[in-house]
């Protein structure tokens, strides 16, 4: 086989390991290419992307007859790649999800004031570091919202 065939075959073997590399902590591995997998040497350097730690789902407020407000606060990734964090809500802890907010990467608080947030309903809200194409969530956290009385 060619030299620079095989060069390319164990660049092409090194991604795909690194693409199947998704650690139980919710980490991803990410790989950057310095230079092509032909043609010469090849580095890559290695990183994770770590979700967000430590979510906390509250309601902010109650006010009679007026839309509930829930807080959703994070402690940052640890991860440099982070680009965003995208902050998704469901009625149920297996979802469907649905994202609510994309907020930038240095921001780490978000007040969901959708008004198809109902009384007296349990929302489930998970976070997520965000790089390109690539997520890494956090655990999922609940909330029960108070009836309309604020009871």
């Amino acid at each position: 086989m060619p030299r620079d065939r095989q060069r390319s075959l164990t660049g092409f073997a090194i991604l795909a390991l690194l693409a199947l590399a998704v650690l139980a902590s919710a980490q991803v591995a990410l790989a950057v290419f310095t230079k092509t997998a032909t043609g010469g040497s090849m580095t890559i350097a290695t990183s994770t992307l770590a979700a967000p730690t430590g979510p906390t789902v509250t309601q902010v407020n109650c006010r009679s007859k007026k839309t509930p407000e829930i807080e959703v606060d994070w402690a940052a990734t640890s991860s440099s790649y982070v680009t965003s964090y995208s902050v998704e809500r469901a009625t149920s802890s297996n979802g469907a999800y649905t994202a609510v907010a994309s907020v930038n990467a240095e921001q780490t608080v978000y007040t969901d004031k959708g008004g198809s947030l109902a009384y007296s309903t349990t929302y489930y809200y998970r976070v997520s570091a965000v790089y390109h194409s690539w997520t890494a969530t956090s655990t999922v956290k609940s909330v029960k919202t108070l009836s309309s009385s604020c009871a």
